[in-house]
């Protein structure tokens, strides 16, 4: 009971870090600059500009960061879509109080059609497609050649494509995903992203030819919380020592989703 009890608590904290209308000052502009480094890094002749967030390990604020820019393009009329690609460990469902049912994973399998797979209007000019059942081989199925005929479709609808990848650390999903890509943005957490962490994550997505975007920052909570946007080749600037962590996570191991194939 404890267990279910902390699992609430962690996605009603998640649900409130979501950009909405009581959203405090700071944190909305600074997401709207994030926004503009970011439009300033891709070409404007870029049609359909898919862009992958992702992060060198688990629990660095991936999943948020990227539902709040795509809230965040989608405030300026653009015409976007969030996939959620992370299918070992889905969030994007969770955190937008959608069904997980009839997904990526669905619809690269052929088990689903386009119309059903897309969540139109979750929030003004934002559509989702969540991911799905979990395949028990994610990675594989992401090497199709369906991934890329998906995303082609997409570009002809859609200005923006957000893509939340698993972490890049522990499994290659996130580099394959990102060959893809316009670009992709890493996400880095404030005593718990290390040097070596981030490197080993930066030469990954390096070798799938795809170009980094920069980084994204976040640390603190509450009064002390800051977000910060990094382009690239400045991302180690932000810290000026090395922070401990302990991994003892198995990707994809969570009791509290075990058969959940819906909210």
């Amino acid at each position: 009971m404890k267990k279910k009890d902390k699992s609430a608590t962690i996605l009603e904290e998640s649900i409130e870090k979501l950009l909405n209308e009581n959203t405090d000052f700071d944190t909305v502009e600074t997401y709207k600059s994030i926004r503009t480094n970011i439009m300033f890094s891709i070409s404007k002749s870029d049609s359909g500009k898919v862009i992958a967030i992702t992060s060198s390990n688990p629990g660095e604020g991936k999943t948020t960061t990227a539902i709040n820019l795509a809230i965040t393009f989608a405030q300026l009329g653009a015409k976007v879509i969030l996939l959620d690609c992370d299918m070992r460990k889905a969030r994007v469902h969770r955190y937008l109080q959608l069904h997980r049912t009839d997904g990526i994973s669905n619809l690269l399998c052929g088990f689903t059609d386009f119309d059903k797979a897309v969540k139109r209007n979750v929030r003004e000019n934002l559509d989702v497609i969540t991911a799905g059942e979990i395949p028990p081989n994610p990675a594989e199925l992401l090497e199709t050649e369906e991934l890329g005929n998906l995303l082609e479709k997409l570009k002809g609808e859609y200005d923006y494509i957000f893509i939340d990848s698993p972490p890049v650390n522990i499994v290659v999903d996130a580099v394959i995903i990102a060959k893809q890509c316009t670009g992709v943005i890493m996400v880095v957490r404030e005593n718990e992203t290390t040097f070596d962490m981030l490197d080993t994550a930066m030469e990954a997505i390096k070798k799938s030819n795809t170009k980094i975007i920069g980084a994204i920052a976040l640390g603190g909570e509450g009064k002390t919380k800051k977000y910060g946007y990094i382009k690239k080749g400045r991302y180690g600037y932000r810290y000026g020592r090395r922070y401990g962590y302990q991994y003892n996570y198995r990707y994809g191991d969570d009791p509290a989703e075990e058969g959940e194939n819906t909210k």
